[in-house]
């Protein structure tokens, strides 16, 4: 997640992807972490040079710390993608679990469980120039 969002703000013309798909993006880090992958988010790369088009989707329901909801939203408030779109999946499987890492390592809606074929199918909507 974080590699692709490098790649688009920082790869240009024959290099650069044709679009970035986020889902269930890393937006929650701790801050002075010496572990990179714990510190690091989205929101630590320059979002501003992101100029293609950006789908992000997220689940209501994901209770994994690193990926809250919430935060997906405010990745495209800093991209220029020529499209860009936030969507949040509701529905499918629930998790009991905590609000935890291990909600994100086990068939809960961080994954989109139950919801894989139709939120694929959504993605290859927006893929084709279209909307999700």
């Amino acid at each position: 997640m974080i590699s692709a969002v490098n790649a688009a703000s920082r790869l240009t013309e024959l290099q650069s992807p044709d679009g970035l798909v986020l889902t269930s993006p890393v937006t929650s880090g701790r801050i002075g972490s010496d572990k990179a992958w714990v510190a690091q988010t989205v929101f630590s790369l320059d979002r501003e040079a992101i100029r293609l088009p950006v789908l992000v989707v997220a689940h209501a329901a994901d209770k994994c710390i690193r990926t809250p909801p919430k935060l997906a939203a405010k990745i495209t408030r800093r991209t220029n993608g020529v499209r860009e779109q936030h969507v949040t999946v509701t529905g499918g499987s629930g998790w009991n679990g905590p609000a935890d890492v291990i909600a994100c390592k086990r068939r809960s809606p961080h994954g989109f469980v139950g919801q894989e074929s139709e939120v694929i199918a959504w993605i290859a909507r927006f893929v084709r120039d279209g909307s999700y």
